[in-house]
């Protein structure tokens, strides 16, 4: 007779240990405010803390990664019409993708200046 487990098991964690703390409305703002101009979720972020090291916060970068995900997107849609046979004609939308694409590039290259 087969013994069936009824749920599968999962992998192993690599982080087993859960934590949790309470801040006061100060404490709580502070952590807010600086985690928000980062792109870290917050166990991403209290790791860092936690293991010293440093926290490089880049102005703008949070609205060109939004950006670029949203060029890749339209850009993926686009060649699933083209693969599928919706669209034949490139022209327009591909010069959209690539005037959008040089307004972010122009943007990034700006936001590393200032890291620099």
């Amino acid at each position: 007779m087969l013994n069936i487990d009824p749920k599968p098991r999962r992998p192993e964690r690599k982080r087993k240990h859960h934590i949790s703390c309470y801040l006061d409305d100060k404490e709580y703002i502070a952590y807010r405010d600086k985690r928000s101009k980062t792109y870290y979720n917050q166990s991403e972020y209290i790791r860092k803390c936690v293991l010293d090291k440093k926290i490089t916060v880049i102005p703008g970068i949070r609205d060109l990664i939004i950006d670029l995900k949203r060029i890749g997107n339209n850009l993926n849609q686009l060649t699933h019409k083209v693969n599928l046979g919706d669209v034949t004609v490139l022209g327009d939308n591909l010069k959209e993708i690539e005037d959008d694409l040089s307004t972010v590039w122009g943007s990034l290259s700006k936001v590393i200046r200032k890291v620099k």
